[in-house]
């Protein structure tokens, strides 16, 4: 994103993030919410071969094979869980994998505070399920051990605090046309605080203006973890 960028005093949770071990599952009105294991690759697979559940992601298509889908769910498991928290989101009933998100970079390059993402898979669009899943994933984010730091951010996303430069914040991107997203994230309370223009990564659009919509949302004031 072009224009000022400021160095700020903040907090940000612990580095590093908790061991897998140490990840509570999480149970909502409809979903389990869980820590991703290596035998989940084929369920995983199964979700990253869908063409719209992959539309938005940086590659822009389905995995040519298990493989590539396993490289991408390394990204939740060690080494590099130490600096992502991401988990995978199940039926109960079923066991059946549907979706997955969570934080998987605590400085988007965007903005420069953690970003945060999901993808469902198609026959669960409408549900309500990702406003179900971010709720209660970001309870447990903004529940995680903090320290203070200073963090290079975006100088439009700072929100001043008490005691502070800027009060932590989270991120999200949007396609400008992904209305879907958008309105989520306005039902969890994310403020669209900006846009910007980018180049698209998929293969089939490389290279081509894409415009991207910001989103922050900052931590609650009455949070315990602060």
């Amino acid at each position: 994103m072009e224009g000022p960028w400021a160095q700020v005093e903040t907090t940000l949770p612990h580095i590093p993030l908790l061991p897998i071990s140490q990840r509570q599952s999480i149970r909502t009105e409809r979903l389990l919410i869980r820590p991703m294991q290596e035998d989940d690759l084929q369920a995983y697979h199964e979700l990253r071969l869908q063409p719209e559940a992959m539309a938005c992601s940086r590659q822009g298509r389905p995995d040519h094979d298990i493989e590539e889908t396993r490289s991408a769910l390394n990204q939740f498991l060690p080494p590099y869980s130490d600096k992502t928290f991401l988990y995978g989101v199940f039926l109960p009933s079923t066991g059946e994998l549907i979706g997955e998100g969570g934080v998987h970079t605590l400085e988007s390059s965007s903005c420069g505070w953690p970003e945060i993402g999901y993808r469902f898979k198609k026959e669960v669009w409408g549900r309500g399920y990702a406003t179900e899943f971010l709720r209660a994933f970001l309870k447990i984010w903004w529940d995680l051990p903090r320290n203070r730091t200073k963090l290079r951010v975006h100088s439009s996303s700072i929100q001043k605090g008490n005691n502070l430069d800027a009060v932590e914040q989270i991120h999200a991107n949007t396609d400008w046309d992904n209305i879907g997203s958008q309105k989520v994230l306005a039902k969890l309370g994310f403020i669209q605080f900006s846009k910007y223009m980018d180049v698209y990564t998929q293969e089939d659009k490389l290279g081509e203006p894409l415009e991207l919509f910001c989103h922050r949302l900052p931590f609650p004031e009455d949070n315990s973890g602060s």
